[in-house]
């Protein structure tokens, strides 16, 4: 008997919490959805500022076994690899910090979009739907330059996986030197790379500050 009536206040304290959270997401704000938004860009900068890194780290030690080899070429071949381990993790962090930003990009919009509907003045109805249009075109403007760093970093990704299989089997000065030009080619095609990164990195932060109801600090 004893169990049954702590098992039913049990449900009971569950309902109770459950409508808790809903009524309190009810009367959260729009702007609040929009500050979500705005930190999850940023989290989004700080990752591509990752990806930057791990491009430089990874072409660095590829660099250096190539045409500064030293001692046991195992050790360099070991930094190489676990560079290039470092930046797919990298990517693929990144690919989840988007998908969490377009997750709440979308809820924003659908709030704004409701929002809209209840404003009675057609003035300011029409300012507010002028700028959820310019808000839209800066976020998907930022989807455009994200497939382009994914699309660079593919292919970056593809040149170094093959130089590290190649290795993997033919870890000699001879087959260093064999690879030179192939290693020197992909130092040039990781240019795009670079400034497809840059280009994102501030794009995210741009469109991070837009939705912020946190003004930068005046100097």
């Amino acid at each position: 008997m004893k169990a049954t009536t702590t098992m039913k206040l049990f449900a009971t304290s569950l309902a109770l919490a459950a409508l808790t959270g809903l009524i309190a997401g009810c009367v959260s704000k729009g702007y609040d959805k929009g500050a979500a938004t705005s930190t999850a860009l940023q989290s989004s900068a700080n990752k591509v500022t990752d990806v930057s890194q791990r491009v430089t780290d990874t072409l660095g030690a590829l660099n250096g076994l190539t045409f500064n080899p030293q001692g046991d070429l195992r050790d360099q071949y070991g930094k190489f690899t676990a560079a290039v381990k470092n930046l797919q993790s990298a990517s693929a962090d990144l690919d989840v910090q988007v998908a969490d930003v377009q997750a709440k990009a979308q809820v924003y919009s659908i709030n704004w979009s409701n929002q809209l509907a209840t404003i009675q003045s057609p003035d300011i109805r029409s300012r507010s739907a002028a700028r959820k249009d310019e808000v839209t075109a800066k976020l998907q403007n930022l989807n455009g330059s994200y497939q382009g760093v994914k699309d660079s970093l593919k292919s970056f990704l593809s040149d170094v996986t093959d130089i590290k299989t190649y290795l993997d089997t033919d870890l000699t000065a001879a087959g260093l030197d064999k690879i030179k030009d192939v290693v020197a080619r992909t130092k040039v095609d990781a240019v795009p790379v670079r400034d497809s990164i840059k280009r994102l990195q501030a794009d995210f932060s741009d469109a991070s500050a837009a939705l912020s109801p946190v003004l930068p600090a005046r100097n």
